[in-house]
């Protein structure tokens, strides 16, 4: 008989649930979300029931899911991630209609026995991911505190201290240097055929090729290019009421915020050096569209070359306008 093991997390602690082939809870419990404690759970609940096969499961929640994922791939034990949207749903339908921690584990362990969720394999380029995300925020944050340091010199004038001024100078140069040893750190994490291919699609530098292997890790985690389409959140929400029904509203920008502005900052690019990009841009300006809703409209048919192009292992040429699917 098959086991669940089901994890309501949080940052600090995770409640548990273990359910039968039957879905019938055996035990619940709470530990602490660490390595260690993680670890001292399963294999006690391993030695409990040595000829039975468990497999861990939990909702992806930013980072707080990976000590259990990865802590049951090193002990060689299964472990499904799935995405929270489905627990909501099962909020919604249910009779409560509100999230509990201990209930909500049982849930994730029944979800489980359903079969959702993609089985937890290591991330190939993680170190590529964190350092792309790193210097991705040192940027939002160097350009952040230009404008405050502008702003606050213009409104103090002669009145700020020289001590003050240096200070504050010295902040930038120190987010600046930061951000260019990332960007040099990122690069040499990335290095690989992936990494060199995409630099041959119009718009895509080292810097976001190495962003986008990062994101992605592995294309064929994504079965179109619809699907890498939603992972980026440049999919439109979709809006009904009993009489209408409308798909072209605001993008949903769910999943990885990270991919989504690399991207785009590739597509405001492509469409100056690209023929076929440029005459999509134009296409959607003269429509009546605004610079954002057509640079948008130019990331997505990009992100679909980088799926055709990574699948295929050839270099860009225009032949992958044409043939990817949007």
């Amino acid at each position: 008989m098959s086991y669940f093991l089901g994890f309501d997390v949080s940052k600090r602690k995770l409640d548990y649930s273990l359910v039968n082939g039957q879905g019938i809870e055996q035990i619940n419990g709470t530990v602490v979300n660490e390595e260690i404690a993680i670890a001292t759970l399963l294999l006690t609940v391993g030695g409990n029931c040595p000829s039975e096969s468990i497999t861990c499961v939990a909702e992806a929640t930013g980072t707080y899911h990976h000590p259990i994922a990865e802590t049951s791939y090193a002990l060689g034990i299964g472990c499904r991630i799935y995405n929270p949207i489905l627990t909501k749903q099962h909020i919604k339908a249910s009779v409560r209609g509100k999230k509990t921690d201990k209930t909500d584990a049982l849930v994730v362990a029944r979800l489980g026995l359903r079969g959702e969720g993609n089985l937890y394999l290591p991330e190939p380029y993680k170190t590529t991911k964190y350092q792309a995300r790193g210097a991705q925020k040192l940027s939002m944050i160097g350009s952040s505190f230009a404008l405050h340091h502008r702003h606050l010199s213009s409104l103090l004038e002669d009145e700020l201290s020289v001590a003050a001024a240096e200070a504050m100078i010295g902040i930038q140069t120190a987010i600046t240097t930061a951000r260019r040893q990332f960007y040099q750190d990122l690069t040499a994490s990335a290095k690989g055929p992936i990494f060199d291919l995409l630099q041959t699609i119009p718009g895509v530098g080292p810097y976001i090729s190495a962003s986008l292997v990062g994101e992605i890790q592995d294309m064929h985690r994504f079965h179109s290019a619809k699907a890498l389409t939603a992972f980026a959140g440049l999919d439109p929400k979709i809006r009904q009421s009993g009489h209408t029904l409308n798909s072209t509203g605001r993008l949903t920008k769910r999943g990885s915020s990270y991919l989504r502005r690399s991207i785009f900052i590739a597509a405001s690019v492509a469409k100056r050096c690209d023929p076929n990009l440029k005459a999509l841009y134009d296409k959607k300006r003269a429509e009546g569209k605004t610079y954002t809703v057509a640079t948008c409209v130019v990331a997505r048919k990009l992100l679909a070359i980088v799926r055709a192009v990574w699948l295929s292992g050839k270099d860009y040429d225009p032949s992958f306008y044409k043939n990817s699917l949007t």
